[in-house]
């Protein structure tokens, strides 16, 4: 099957397409896959643009969509938090940030802005899961003692980026049954 696709997209080059799609719209492929058939397809078409379209319907959007980007697409269609149809398709804000770390540089990129469209989106209604990447309610919040030992020692030991400068979201500590110790204290020295 591969071996056809891999025809098929050439086929369609030769023909003047002026650019070739790859897509899983039933999120079913393994990342392995995805990086061999980029590979495969991007050898065949040479300079013309590949790009991928995924969606979620098994938790490998993101995964897929970035080897994809890795692996000889030229781009990924995303949505906004990854809205779209079934279970949503890649979360532009997630593949911007992955941009961003692949580059290792901003790249005159305002992540700020993704904070303000999260608050135009609730703003017309949609709801954010609180658990979200980046803008849910609890980004960035731990009610762990571990990880808030972590921040208490060191912000870098549980906050691998600055997200106070990223997004204005600095690290947070929720007090709970299993703060600790920690918890209390970083809680404390927050709010205090």
């Amino acid at each position: 099957p591969v071996q056809a696709v891999v025809d098929l997209c050439r086929f369609a080059v030769q023909s003047g397409a002026d650019r070739v799609h790859l897509y899983d719209s039933f999120g079913i492929g393994l990342p392995s896959v995805v990086r061999f058939l980029a590979r495969k397809v991007k050898a065949a078409i040479g300079e013309t643009p590949l790009l991928w379209h995924g969606h979620n319907d098994f938790h490998k959007v993101h995964i897929n969509g970035a080897s994809a980007w890795l692996y000889g697409c030229n781009a990924l269609n995303a949505t906004l938090f990854g809205f779209g149809e079934r279970t949503g398709n890649p979360p532009l804000e997630g593949a911007v940030i992955e941009y961003i770390a692949l580059r290792g540089a901003l790249c005159g990129i305002d992540t700020q802005m993704i904070q303000e469209i999260a608050q135009y989106m609730r703003s017309v209604g949609v709801e954010i899961p609180p658990n979200y990447p980046f803008v849910g309610r609890d980004f960035n919040t731990t009610r762990a003692g571990i990880h808030a030992g972590g921040l208490r020692a060191d912000e870098r030991i549980h906050n691998i980026f600055d997200t106070a400068a990223l997004f204005g979201r600095p690290p947070r500590v929720s007090i709970t049954d299993k703060s600790g110790v920690d918890g209390v204290a970083v809680w404390v020295n927050e709010f205090l």
